[in-house]
C-alpha cells in the first residue's frame, strides 16, 4: 500500500512540475487537469491489479456469473408496468440483438435491461452479456443510430473481455474465488459502472461503432451522442430544466469521478472520425428516427405543463405528436394541457383525436365531456354520444353506466329538459347493484347538476352518495363547493374538514378553503388559501380555469382572489428588484 502511495504521489508531483514547466514556456495548448487525473486513476486501477497470470473464464462460466449478478441485483425481474416501460424494453431488446449478432464470441447470451430513472445518464455492461441502459441516457438521443453506437460500445467491452477481467481482477484483489461473487455484493456492480481504463473505454468506442455499423445504421450515430455528452458539463452550473440538465448541476466533487470514468468528449470524437476515416466508414449515411422519441417528448412537456409552462408545454406535446401521430399519451396529455390552459375547443378537439386512436381509456372520456360542455352546451351531448358509439362497442357494466351518466349530465347541462333526464337517470340507478357503485355513479351526477347551475338537486345525489359509501372523501369535498353555493356555510365548515382530514388532493383543499374563507368575509385566509392553492398548481393563475369548472358565483370569487394573488406577485417581483438595486 505504501508502494503504491508512493508512486502515485511522484506521479503528481510530476505531473505538476510539468504543468509548471508548460505555462513558464507559454505553450498556448490548453491546459487542463484531465491529463493529470487521468494518470492518476489509471496508475491507480493498474496498481490495484495483481499481477498474476489469471484462469481465462470460459464464455459458460461466464454467461452463468453474469445471471447470477443480474438476478442478485434485480435486474432480471419482470419490468414495472408504468406507462411504455414494456416499450421501451422490447426497442433495447430489438437494437441491441440486431447489434450484437456482429460479435466475436457468439456463445455469450446477450440481455439488455432498461432502467426507469431519470438521472441515471449511463449505460454500463456486466460479464455474460447483460448491458444495464438508464432512461436518463436515452433522453439524450435523436436517433436510434445512437443508441446503436451505446449499445455497440457496451457491447464490445463484454466481447473484449473488459467486464469479466474487471470482475477477476477484483475478486483477486479480495482473495477471493468465483464463489466469493456472493460476498461483492453491490459492490460488483459498481466496478462496471465505475467504467474502464482509458484505453479500454476507446477500443469500446472503436469496436462498438463498427458492430453498429456493420448492423446497418450510420457511423455518425457515434459522434452525435458524444456531441450529447459534451453539452452535460458539470463544471457549468445552470439552472435546472429537465432531468438531464439537472445532472449538468452535479457538485464539483463529481468532477474526479467523471475524469476517472470516461474519457473527455473531445477526444473520443475524435478517435472515432480517425476510425471512421481509417475503415471507410459512411459518416454521413442517413440515421434512423429514434423510436421513443415521442416519450421523452413527452415527458418533457409534461414537466413544463406541471410548472404552468402552458404555451410551451402544448407546443412540445405537438412536437411529439409529429414524431409519432397516434402516441395516445401525447395525445391525451395535450387534451389536457390544452383545457387547463383555457381552450376548451381545442382539448375537445384534442380528446377526440385522443378516442380515434383509443377508447380504452376512461380519462379520455370524462375529459371530452367536460371539454365539449363549456365549447358548445348545445351539441355536447350529440358530439360525445358519436365518440361513444363510434369507438366504444362490448363494455362491462360499469362501464356503460358511468358513460350513461357522463351523457345524462352534458344533456342536463346542455339545457335539455331537467325533469325527464333526471326521470331517465332514476330508473337508470335503480338498476344499480353495489353501495360503491351507486356512490360513484351519484357522485358524478352530483357535479354535473353543481355545473349546470342545479345546486339543491347536486346536494340531494351527493349526500346520497355519501351515505352509500361514507369513506368516500372526495364526495366530502363536492358537498363542500355545493353547500357554500347554498349558503350554508356551517355545515359547508363541516365537509371541508372531513374532505381535507380525509386526504383529498391538497390543491382542492386549499381551493375550497379560499372559497369559504372569502364567503365567510376572511379574506386575508382567503387570499393566504389560495396562494397555497396556486403555488401547488399554477393553473389557478389561468384566466379561464375556474369558470370552466365552477359554477359563475364561485368562478368571480376565484377570479377576485387571482387578480389580487398576481398583483401580490408582482408587488414582491418589484421589492425583490428593489433591494437588488440597493444592494448595488
Amino acid at each position: 500500500m505504501k508502494k503504491r502511495s508512493l508512486i502515485a504521489m511522484t506521479l503528481l508531483v510530476a505531473g505538476a512540475g510539468a504543468i509548471f514547466w508548460l505555462q513558464r514556456k507559454q505553450v498556448k495548448t490548453e491546459i487542463t487537469p484531465r491529463p493529470l487525473l487521468y494518470l492518476v486513476a489509471d496508475t491507480e486501477r493498474e496498481a490495484e491489479r495483481i499481477p498474476l497470470a489469471l484462469t481465462r473464464v470460459s464464455d459458460e462460466e461466464e454467461n452463468k456469473i453474469g445471471d447470477r449478478i443480474a438476478k442478485e441485483q434485480g435486474l432480471d425481474r419482470k419490468i414495472d408496468e408504468i406507462e411504455d416501460a414494456t416499450r421501451i424494453q422490447k426497442y433495447l431488446n430489438e437494437v441491441g440483438m440486431r447489434v450484437a449478432r456482429h460479435v466475436h464470441r457468439p456463445a455469450i447470451r446477450y440481455h439488455f435491461h432498461y432502467v426507469p430513472e431519470d438521472y441515471f445518464v449511463n449505460a454500463y455492461a456486466m460479464p455474460g452479456g447483460h448491458i444495464v441502459v438508464g432512461r436518463g441516457i436515452l433522453y439524450l438521443m435523436e436517433s436510434e443510430d445512437e443508441l446503436a453506437a451505446v449499445l455497440g460500445h457496451e457491447i464490445a467491452h463484454v466481447d473484449n473481455r473488459h467486464a469479466i477481467e474487471r470482475l477477476q481482477y477484483e475478486l483477486k484483489a479480495r482473495k477471493l474465488g468465483l464463489d466469493g461473487l456472493y460476498w461483492l455484493g453491490a459492490i460488483g456492480v459498481r466496478l462496471f459502472q465505475a467504467g474502464y481504463t482509458k484505453e479500454q473505454e476507446l477500443e469500446a468506442d472503436r469496436v462498438g461503432l463498427g458492430f453498429a455499423v456493420e448492423s446497418g445504421y450510420s457511423a455518425a450515430g457515434g459522434i452525435a451522442i458524444m456531441e450529447h455528452f459534451a453539452k452535460i458539463d458539470p463544471r457549468t452550473p445552470r439552472r435546472a430544466r429537465t432531468p438531464i440538465d439537472e445532472l449538468a448541476g452535479l457538485p464539483i466533487e463529481a468532477l474526479e469521478e467523471y475524469f476517472r470514468s470516461h474519457p473527455p468528449e473531445d477526444e473520443r470524437i475524435a478517435e472515432m472520425q480517425k476510425g471512421i476515416a481509417s475503415q471507410g466508414w459512411k459518416a454521413k449515411q442517413a440515421v434512423r428516427p429514434f423510436g421513443l422519441r415521442a416519450i421523452f417528448l413527452t415527458a418533457d412537456a409534461r414537466e413544463l405543463h406541471q410548472r404552468g409552462e402552458f404555451a410551451k408545454a402544448i407546443e412540445k406535446f405537438r412536437e411529439a405528436l409529429r414524431v409519432e401521430p397516434n402516441y395516445v399519451p401525447a395525445q391525451l396529455s395535450l387534451a389536457t394541457a390544452l383545457w387547463r390552459s383555457g381552450d376548451a375547443a381545442g382539448a375537445a378537439k384534442a380528446a377526440e383525436e385522443a378516442m380515434a386512436a383509443d377508447a380504452s381509456r376512461p380519462a379520455v372520456w370524462e375529459l371530452l365531456a367536460r371539454a365539449l360542455a363549456v365549447a358548445d352546451r348545445r351539441t355536447a351531448p350529440s358530439r360525445f354520444q358519436a365518440n361513444v358509439q363510434q369507438k366504444i362497442q362490448e363494455r362491462i357494466r360499469a362501464v356503460e353506466l358511468q358513460l350513461s351518466v357522463t351523457m345524462l349530465g352534458l344533456r342536463v347541462n346542455s339545457g335539455d329538459d331537467a325533469h325527464r333526464v333526471m326521470t331517465e337517470y332514476n330508473k337508470l340507478i335503480t338498476s344499480v347493484q353495489g353501495d360503491s357503485m351507486e356512490s360513484a355513479l351519484r357522485a358524478r351526477m352530483g357535479e354535473w347538476l353543481y355545473r349546470a347551475g342545479k345546486a339543491d338537486e347536486a346536494l340531494k345525489e351527493l349526500q346520497v352518495a355519501w351515505q352509500a359509501a361514507p369513506q368516500n372523501h372526495q364526495v366530502d369535498l363536492d358537498v363542500g363547493f355545493v353547500l357554500i353555493e347554498l349558503r350554508q356555510l356551517a355545515e359547508a365548515e363541516s365537509a371541508m374538514g372531513r374532505a381535507c382530514r380525509g386526504g383529498v388532493p391538497p390543491t382542492e383543499c386549499s381551493a375550497l378553503e379560499a372559497l369559504f374563507y372569502w364567503r365567510t368575509d376572511r379574506s386575508d385566509q382567503a387570499k393566504s388559501a389560495f396562494q397555497r392553492t396556486a403555488a401547488m398548481d399554477p393553473v389557478w393563475l389561468q384566466p379561464r380555469w375556474a369558470a370552466q369548472n365552477y359554477t359563475p358565483a364561485a368562478a368571480e370569487i376565484f377570479g377576485q382572489l387571482r387578480a389580487a394573488e398576481i398583483a401580490r406577485r408582482k408587488k414582491e417581483t418589484e421589492e425583490r428588484a428593489k433591494a437588488e438595486a440597493a444592494r448595488r
